[in-house]
């Protein structure tokens, strides 16, 4: 079976064995820092979509993408933040406004579709999804006409009539 060595007391018995020689103790490795590193337009001041994070700092100039700045850090928002290029400080930025039916959300700093469009589009689906359901339904009453039951034509005309009144929901 191998012998494990406990790390511990490998570094205890090495600093005792230091000072029984008279040398000075071991020193311990310096780690390298991890940094995250983001890239901004230097005329623009918006961030690239990507970012790096390494220990090494010579990666950080064959990572940066032509005409960008590579800063340092670690909270930076590329939708709703820029860097003033000028004084060099991250600055609140809104971006253009996808469609007249979205509205700013200063919360979250992002476009929201505004809760009326929401709305419609919600009744819209169910409204969908109400009349999918009956087609579906429709299946068995057109069955059930073909066999000759009286009763069928009632319920296909029911289901007709509520899908017509779906149909006039969604402008069709």
């Amino acid at each position: 079976m191998p012998r494990v060595i406990n790390a511990r007391r490998t570094t205890r018995r090495m600093r005792e064995a230091a000072k029984a020689n008279g040398s000075a103790e071991p020193k311990e490795a310096v780690r390298p820092r991890m940094r995250v590193v983001w890239f901004y337009h230097k005329h623009t001041g918006l961030f690239h979509g990507r970012n790096l994070m390494t220990d090494d700092p010579a990666l950080i100039g064959p990572n940066t993408p032509p005409e960008h700045v590579a800063i340092e850090g670690h909270h930076f928002d590329p939708v709703s933040q820029r860097v003033d290029v000028a004084s060099g400080e991250i600055v609140d930025r809104q971006p253009p406004q996808p469609s007249a039916d979205h509205q700013w959300d200063t919360t979250i700093r992002r476009w929201q579709l505004k809760p009326e469009v929401v709305a419609k589009e919600d009744e819209r689906r169910n409204a969908l999804e109400r009349i999918r359901y009956l087609e579906l339904k429709a299946l068995r009453s057109l069955r059930e006409h073909a066999l000759g039951q009286a009763a069928a034509i009632d319920r296909l005309k029911s289901i007709d009539g509520e899908i017509n009144e779906l149909r006039a929901i969604l402008g069709m």
